[in-house]
């Protein structure tokens, strides 16, 4: 949740009031095209290891 926002001059007038929508949208859509996210979705970075597949059916459980 975010709270409006009220931005002042030297004078100590309201020179610009960002609303509480106008700024969760901003960061939502910061949050969502961020660098990193944009690396993760291009396969940049370390990749995970193949997990081994075992044989779980019962002949083979102990």
């Amino acid at each position: 949740m975010f709270h409006e926002v009220k931005i002042f001059d030297k004078k100590g007038k309201v020179k610009k009031v960002l609303s509480s929508k106008k700024l969760s949208s901003e960061y939502w859509n910061s949050f969502f095209n961020n660098p990193l996210s944009d690396a993760k979705k291009k396969g940049k970075g370390r990749g995970q290891k193949p997990q081994k597949s075992t044989d779980c059916d019962d002949e083979n459980l102990e």
